[in-house]
């Protein structure tokens, strides 16, 4: 498919209602419409929208005159299967945009996949008609009929504002809507024979949890996608940050890929991959021990690649990853706060500690020299005097002569890490990780949310109240700043994250009996949104794989040999121990010392000693790898390239995101049964 990338901001989709101001003009002349023709309840004989009634057709029309004033004009962009990636078209994206101060709201997805005829296989009606699924085709209709009625007046309106979407999709339903976008369920019409899908689906082996992205869909299956249309208010500089984020994460496990993109005067609209999941709040205190640990392995993935390509994610919040509980699947999304990371070093306020590198990806405390240690026991000392104060001399200055703190804080409240709330002018990846230690401590302490404070002071002494005084000192100074309160409860050495857990659920050791609804302890048979069985959580070596065509086929299929026993009270134990162990480390409130996610997936919790290590199945940054030397960047152009040979001659391939990705020790797609001399 076509390169033209984009996407949206932060926020679940489903935490607001709808906000298109033409929302309700349209509801309007919907309801008049009813009243003249009389209620309509779609049927089967209706279409599968319900939408080729004749007074229905009719009503489209007139909507389509009625709001014509809109400026709908053939669409001049659209996705091409290209011979060559130097046919790419490009767009202008601040052509005709207008800009807004923020944007809040992405739910990128990835695919799902069902046969074209409910008849055409009855093994894939007793699997659905046994797990109680619903026809991703007509999810619609089990919505309250006026919000049907709102969302096909909304998808009347986008086909009309994007002539050309209906050439090539067919929208069924609404995902979600946010301040700034919304996002419709799509059948991708064309998969199958116009695009070419290679670059977004990526490389992944079958060994690979990630290995459901690159298997394409049989021929014949229809095909979903997430479609998003991004208002006009939004910002075109952060569309443009989000569009090239998600560019250089093609080929990251378990995220959300973006398949193309394109604009029709001031509409721009993303077509991303669907993924079902579930809402966090319906499967977190059912999930066993098993299903929290796929969870966390696709998770930490997801971060380990968007990190080693200088990018933190921001926003990383249970909304945010797109878990399936019945197949252990789940994908990272919303990349609209997200940002790389900066290795400079401000002139004023620098923190005790370096930015990111390949060596030390959350940073390494600074050398003594590099600081003034005087001046920092100075500030200390006066924090603790400051502490000791009445509550009548707290306050903020009335003229604060101190030069300001600027520092990114992007972020969802609940999930900010401290030094996040500290201004720390020097962010890694390791406030990601902070955040994926707060959903873990939602899966142990059995409470969602825990953490409310309103602002970033009181997010602080949540935080304080926690680990104490005297954690929080050590982490303020480590980012230049000074801790000080006089509030009674925050004692001076705290406890742990353990003890918070047992407070909160006395019961976390004492075994439950596994929900059959929810991996790994439901029907072996159940597929998951792409057509296979069970991507494995960790890697393979407990499936066979069975091929039934080509090698990436989606009717390759790991099989699982069996549901796995219920866990024993010493099995349990010792799971909910390493669990609160790794809880330790991601939850350490100074940044350096917090782990990363690679070694969070090497971590006892997470690590399985019969299956490959994560090492063998990373995808390399571009010009990584052990054919990163054939890789280069064109100095005049800017483009990705790599080095290959042309009938014995060695010359320059321009390659697309997502291509050229080595993985493991394994060459890039380009390489593989190459020889090249240096």
């Amino acid at each position: 498919m076509a390169t033209m990338l984009l996407s949206q901001h932060s926020s679940n989709p489903l935490e607001v209602g709808s906000s298109d101001v033409r929302n309700k003009a349209y509801h309007e002349e919907y309801v008049s419409a009813q009243n003249t023709n009389g209620a309509f309840t779609p049927t089967s004989e209706d279409g599968h929208n319900g939408f080729e009634r004749p007074e229905m057709v009719e009503y489209h029309n007139h909507l389509a005159r009625l709001y014509s004033k809109q400026g709908v004009a053939p669409s001049t962009i659209k996705r091409k299967r290209p011979s060559h990636p130097d046919e790419l078209p490009v767009v202008d994206l601040d052509e005709s945009m207008e800009s807004a101060d923020d944007m809040n709201f992405e739910a990128p997805h990835d695919m799902g996949t069902l046969d074209d005829d409910d008849d055409e296989d009855e093994d894939h009606d007793e699997d659905a008609d046994a797990d109680g699924e619903t026809d991703e085709e007509k999810t619609l209709y089990l919505k309250p009929q006026e919000e049907q009625q709102e969302i096909q007046l909304e998808i009347v309106n986008l086909n009309n504002a994007v002539p050309s979407l209906s050439e090539d999709y067919t929208i069924v339903d609404r995902l979600g809507t946010g301040t700034f976008s919304s996002v419709y369920k799509a059948i991708d019409l064309a998969y199958h024979y116009k695009w070419d899908n290679t670059a977004w689906h990526g490389c992944h082996p079958p060994i690979s949890s990630a290995h459901y992205q690159s298997a394409p869909y049989s021929p014949g299956t229809k095909v979903f996608v997430a479609i998003k249309r991004i208002y006009v208010t939004s910002n075109p500089e952060r569309i443009r940050n989000e569009i090239s984020i998600m560019e250089d994460c093609r080929g990251c496990r378990h995220t959300s890929q973006l398949i193309t993109a394109f604009r029709h005067h001031d509409q721009v609209v993303a077509i991303m991959p669907y993924t079902r999941n579930e809402d966090f709040r319906e499967f977190y205190k059912d999930l066993s021990m098993a299903g929290i640990k796929a969870y966390f392995r696709c998770m930490f993935r997801a971060l380990r690649d968007i990190h080693s390509r200088g990018i933190i994610h921001r926003d990383v919040k249970p909304a945010n990853f797109l878990y399936d509980p019945r197949t252990g699947i789940g994908a990272l999304c919303d990349f609209g706060l997200a940002s790389r990371m900066d290795g400079s070093t401000p002139a004023h306020g620098a923190c005790l500690h370096t930015s990111a590198t390949r060596e030390h990806p959350h940073g390494k405390i600074r050398s003594r020299n590099d600081y003034d240690v005087d001046l920092l026991k100075k500030m200390q000392r006066e924090a603790r005097q400051k502490s000791l104060w009445s509550s009548e001399r707290v306050g903020y200055p009335d003229k604060d002569t101190r030069a300001p703190s600027k520092a990114n804080r992007a972020g969802t409240r609940g999930f900010r890490a401290p030094e996040v709330l500290l201004k720390c002018s020097q962010q890694t990846g390791a406030i990601d990780v902070w955040s994926a230690g707060m959903i873990l401590l939602f899966f142990l302490a059995g409470k969602f949310p825990l953490l409310q404070s309103s602002d970033d002071i009181e997010a602080l002494m949540e935080i304080a109240t926690i680990i104490g005084r005297q954690k929080m000192e050590k982490t303020a100074i480590l980012h230049s700043r000074t801790f000080a309160s006089n509030v009674p409860s925050i004692s001076q050495e705290g406890i742990s994250w353990r003890e918070f857990v047992e407070k909160q659920n006395p019961n976390i050791f004492k075994p439950c009996t596994p929900d059959p609804r929810y991996y790994p302890y439901n029907d072996c048979n159940t597929h998951s949104p792409g057509g296979l069985k069970y991507p494995p959580p960790s890697s393979s070596s407990s499936y066979s794989y069975r091929q039934t065509s080509s090698s990436r086929s989606r009717s390759t299929t790991p099989t699982r040999a069996s549901t796995p026993a219920p866990p024993t009270a010493d099995s349990h134990r010792a799971d909910v121990e390493a669990a609160l162990s790794l809880l330790a480390e991601i939850m350490h409130p100074e940044s350096t010392r917090r782990i990363t996610p690679r070694g969070a997936l090497y971590h006892p919790f997470l690590a399985d000693p019969s299956e490959p290590e994560d090492d063998d199945l990373f995808p390399h940054p571009f010009g990584d790898g052990v054919c990163g030397k054939w890789h280069y960047v064109d100095e005049g152009t800017d483009e990705q390239c790599v080095t290959i040979l042309d009938e014995g001659e060695k010359r320059g391939r321009r390659v697309m995101s997502g291509e050229g990705i080595a993985i493991g020790r394994w060459p890039c797609e380009f390489h593989r049964n190459e020889c090249y001399e240096e």
